[in-house]
């Protein structure tokens, strides 16, 4: 208890001490005035607490216009923060008479229970209460009122004393100051407004960077904008004569223009029958074209239907003319597919070259669509993979042909192992560049260690035409299983 009291009596000594407080220094208000609030005394003793209470203030002036929201957020703070009560001036002076009568009666003073005194817990409950409140009114800032909320108080208060020297600063709200005081209130708010008034700038009562720049000028610069504003003055005075003059103008020409439409509402009612006529004949020019369009489109499926199946004609006679010329030996192996009970074929064939290179060939079905690999060795050994010069990362280089087309350079992917390689994919979709159905071979020609190696896909031999039977019925059903989902 008694250190509550000599912690309270210390905070009354700074509180009523003569000099004055500048809100560059301590909180956002005078503490010379005299402290009868615990919380004034707090942010007027201590310098974290005064720090906070300016932030808050500096953001609260950029957000609100009065200070009944911050009233009962001071209520709140004393509510949240449980702050003791400072003594009145009566309760003090009863208690130091009391204290007096004590002495003489019995020789020592009678001590008065008093409330507990301000703890450094009150002090921190202070200081993170304002902090909060300033990061939530912070938190709806944006634009040039954020960065007016963090301007430091020395810039606030060069604002002020520019406006105030410029003639922008007067007292039109008396309960507020107009000094300056780092505080930018109502006054300051209307002093910034007529600045931009002044300098023909949008009136939103907070100064953008380049504002802030020109407002804290020379007076060269100031009779410059002076000079500027006088000029637009007179621009605004003679737009105003020449706006009277057109405005006389006007009510001339508003008479005219009531017999102009009368004279326009029959023209328009004739033009109007003509309109009618216009969008009627316009609109069977519209269904004519649609017409048209639909004509042509089916016309272009049918070209190309036809031409697709020319192409099918011609790629059944070439390649079985193809296929019976090269006389490839080709096996094919058949087993039951479980899942659709259907056959699920795969044919091979072994081709060699003069030097003993091998290709062994394989064609299957894979997601419905037809893939021709080959493995490369050597024919004394099976086992050991041919040299291929012309590889590199993630294929062979080497040359390709599909049916009469020209020979050109292709890299033929691997297909798992460094010596087997994809030769081809095949769908049995027209936009396709290889398809199953016009596809009638597949030349590769590859370099080796042990020669060059022309691998032959002939697509009619029997056995590989069983084969692309099987993949388009898997191509089918998964095309109706995608169309019906359900």
């Amino acid at each position: 208890m008694r250190r509550g009291v000599v912690t309270l009596a210390r905070v009354f000594l700074l509180v009523f001490s003569s000099s004055k407080a500048f809100a560059i220094e301590g909180p956002s208000f005078d503490c010379s005035h005299g402290v009868r609030q615990t919380l004034a005394a707090i942010l007027c003793t201590n310098t974290a607490a005064a720090q906070a209470d300016w932030s808050l203030s500096s953001s609260y002036w950029a957000l609100f216009s009065d200070d009944r929201e911050e009233s009962r957020f001071g209520q709140e703070v004393n509510r949240r923060c449980t702050l003791p009560p400072l003594e009145t001036s009566q309760e003090q002076a009863g208690r130091l008479m009391f204290e007096g009568i004590g002495s003489a009666l019995v020789g020592a003073p009678l001590r008065i229970p008093t409330q507990g005194g301000v703890t450094p817990n009150h002090v921190k409950c202070v200081i993170d209460s304002f902090r909060d409140r300033t990061a939530t009114i912070r938190g709806q800032l944006s634009g040039d009122a954020l960065a007016e909320a963090n301007l430091s108080p020395e810039d606030h208060i060069a604002v002020q004393v520019a406006l105030t020297q410029k003639g922008f600063m007067q007292n039109r709200v008396k309960s507020y100051g107009a000094s300056a005081d780092g505080q930018f209130g109502p006054n300051t708010r209307s002093a910034i407004k007529e600045f931009q008034r002044g300098i023909a700038e949008p009136i939103t009562g907070f100064l953008t960077e380049q504002q802030r720049f020109s407002l804290l000028d020379t007076p060269e610069q100031r009779q410059a904008r002076e000079a500027r504003s006088a000029a637009e003055e007179k621009a605004r005075q003679d737009a105003m004569q020449m706006q009277k003059a057109a405005d006389e103008r006007r009510v001339m020409e508003i008479a005219k223009a009531q017999a102009d439409r009368a004279a326009a509402l029959a023209k328009a009612e004739a033009d109007r029958a003509a309109a009618q006529e216009a969008a009627r004949q316009a609109e069977q020019r519209v269904k004519q074209a649609v017409a048209d369009q639909e004509r042509k489109r089916l016309e272009d499926e049918a070209a190309k239907a036809a031409e697709w199946q020319n192409r099918m004609q011609q790629a059944q006679q070439k390649g079985t003319e193809y296929a019976k010329a090269n006389d490839l030996s080709w096996s094919i192996t058949e087993k039951i597919n479980p899942m659709t009970d259907d056959n699920d074929y795969e044919v091979s064939s072994t081709q060699i070259n003069d030097a003993g290179a091998v290709a062994t060939v394989r064609g299957r079905c894979s997601d419905s669509k037809i893939l021709f690999d080959a493995s490369l060795h050597d024919k004394t050994d099976p086992k050991v993979p041919l040299g291929l010069p012309g590889s590199s990362q993630g294929g062979l280089i080497g040359k390709k042909r599909v049916n009469d087309g020209n020979v050109f350079a292709y890299r033929f992917p691997f297909d798992g192992f460094r010596n087997r390689i994809v030769l081809s994919q095949q769908s049995f979709r027209q936009d396709d560049q290889e398809s199953g159905e016009t596809t009638w071979r597949v030349l590769a020609e590859i370099e080796t260690s042990q020669g060059t190696m022309v691998i032959k896909v002939p697509m009619f031999d029997p056995k590989v035409q069983k084969l692309l039977s099987a993949c388009k019925r898997q191509f089918v059903i998964n095309q109706r299983r995608d169309a019906n989902p359900g």
